[in-house]
């Protein structure tokens, strides 16, 4: 069984995606930094949720980057 995310973490993780892919990078912690420095306050939980699927879709698509911002 994996982690079930709410459609509002997905849209905003590839919304932020979209727009900081060149601050993003394949590690959780950098992406934390990052998430926390372009969202409003949030929740510890909210934040970790968005750059955990922010760094699965980096990882995903590291090679790819270009893609990345098509399909999103």
């Amino acid at each position: 069984m994996g982690n079930i995310r709410t459609s509002q973490v997905k849209r905003l993780s590839k919304q932020i995606v979209r727009d900081f892919h060149d601050q993003l990078n394949t590690e959780f912690q950098n992406n934390k930094h990052v998430v926390e420095e372009v969202c409003t306050p949030m929740s510890k939980k909210m934040r970790n949720q968005i750059a955990g699927y922010v760094t699965r879709i980096m990882r995903q698509f590291k090679d790819q980057k270009i893609q990345v911002l098509e399909e999103l």
